[in-house]
């Protein structure tokens, strides 16, 4: 089955089942889908999205994305599902997904459904 995240309410559902909210971009742009164009602003673009990965970079489960055939990125790289920083909450987006709570973007990575669709 597949992950669901809507660009502009942050809920992250799997199967249809809401598991949690987050936001994507910052400022302006966040959680706006007319802004998915903006690099380093907008939030993640809609799409196909392949969970592909995970490090530690932006702290402990981050999960790598990588755009599916068809997915427009704008030019964007570098999307990922990762926590917010500390000392910037609510604002650490540059477009990647933020999803607090470690043990939920384990769960994400362990489900073995790698499809993220953006709506």
């Amino acid at each position: 089955m597949t992950w669901e995240y809507n660009q502009k309410t942050g809920e992250l559902r799997h199967n249809g089942e809401f598991i949690a909210k987050g936001y994507s971009g910052k400022g302006i742009a966040k959680d706006k889908p007319s802004m998915q164009h903006v690099r380093d602003t907008g939030p993640i673009p809609k799409g196909y999205w392949r969970i592909s990965g995970y490090d530690s970079n932006q702290g402990p489960w981050s999960i790598q994305l990588t755009p599916m055939a068809g997915t427009n990125v704008f030019g964007r790289t570098g999307f990922k599902i990762h926590g917010d920083r500390r000392d910037t909450i609510g604002r650490s987006s540059q477009g990647c997904i933020i999803i607090n709570g470690a043990e939920i973007r384990r769960n994400i990575y362990n489900s073995g459904d790698t499809v993220l669709v953006v709506r």
